[in-house]
């Protein structure tokens, strides 16, 4: 029987912030790499905005950068009550994208992507299209960008469960012998609970652990 192979088609998704530069420049090598057509998407807010000219600069920005790379740079709007999930993955199936790839931020209208169910709600409407998911944590330069300023901080464990702790909270525990992990955290900006990243050096090399309320979410 034969079966004719899907032609690879790649869609990079990106949002005013400090990752598109380098989403496009992944989604740029992985489309060469396959020989693939490229596509680069931003979605927007169906609520109206006031003009940033920063936010024009981004697009001019990534407009110019697809087009370097022999994409298409597609702009799209949310309307008549559709989620993020739903305008993505309708772009998908109109270019018959086969691999998507989506960056991970903190705040503004892309936060649903790491506060929600976005993930979940995208996978359920691209069927068999890949996903991939490039974390904040490659880009610990730009922390600045998506978290507040970092300060030393303890994970105590605590039944199993690491759990974050100032400096000062551990010197007046009863018990000081608890196992602790020294690091700093760095907090997610627009956020009143403990999550963001906590970063660790072993041998000689940065780690960022995710914190979600205070706890260590281990991969």
């Amino acid at each position: 029987m034969n079966m004719e192979m899907r032609k690879e088609s790649i869609l990079v998704c990106v949002h005013y912030g400090p990752h598109g530069q380098r989403l496009i420049q992944r989604g740029s090598r992985l489309a060469k790499l396959l020989d693939a057509p490229l596509r680069v998407l931003t979605v927007e807010p169906a609520r109206k905005e006031t003009y940033s000219p920063e936010k024009e600069l981004y697009l001019s920005a990534w407009r110019k950068q697809t087009e370097e790379s022999g994409g298409e740079f597609l702009v799209r709007k949310c309307g008549g009550g559709q989620k993020t999930a739903d305008v993505i993955a309708e772009a998908s199936r109109e270019a018959s994208v086969t691999q998507i790839i989506i960056g991970r931020a903190s705040h503004s209208f892309w936060h649903e992507i790491t506060h929600g169910d976005f993930v979940d709600d995208l996978l359920d409407r691209i069927g068999a299209t890949d996903l991939h998911i490039v974390a904040v944590q490659r880009y610990p330069e730009m922390l600045e960008e998506t978290h507040e300023k970092g300060f030393s901080a303890l994970l105590v464990n605590k039944d199993g469960h690491y759990m974050l702790s100032s400096e000062e909270e551990q010197t007046t525990e009863a018990d000081s012998s608890q196992e602790a992990v020294e690091g700093i955290f760095f907090r997610e900006l627009d956020t009143d609970f403990d999550s963001g990243l906590f970063k660790i050096v072993k041998n000689d090399q940065a780690e960022y652990l995710k914190i979600v309320q205070g706890e260590w979410i281990k991969k």
